[in-house]
C-alpha cells in the first residue's frame, strides 16, 4: 500500500511559483483612469486589449466608464443676451 506522506518524507525539492505584478488592490488616480476609459472609447478599441494592456481587468474599465457616464458634468457657460434694439 502507497502511503500518502511518501512525498512529504522525500528530500526531493518541489516547484514553487512566485507571482510578481501588481498588488491584489491597486490605486487608480481620476487621471489614469480618464485616460484608459478614453483610449477604450476609441473607435475600432477592444476593451479587452485595452485593459490587458493597463493590467487591469474589462469588468473594471466598463465600471469606470459607466462612473464617467454618470459623473456630473461641468456647469454650461452662459452667454449673456444683449437686446439689440428694434428695428
Amino acid at each position: 500500500m502507497v502511503d500518502a506522506n511518501d512525498d512529504a518524507k522525500a528530500e526531493v525539492y518541489r516547484r514553487v511559483e512566485v507571482l510578481t505584478g501588481p498588488s491584489r488592490r491597486r490605486q487608480w488616480s481620476e487621471e489614469a483612469k480618464a485616460r484608459i476609459v478614453s483610449e477604450a472609447w476609441q473607435p475600432g478599441a477592444v476593451v479587452a486589449v485595452v485593459a490587458r494592456r493597463w493590467q487591469v481587468c474589462p469588468q473594471q474599465v466598463f465600471a469606470w466608464r459607466r462612473e464617467m457616464r454618470r459623473a456630473p458634468t461641468a456647469a454650461p457657460d452662459f452667454v449673456p443676451i444683449v437686446a439689440a434694439a428694434p428695428m
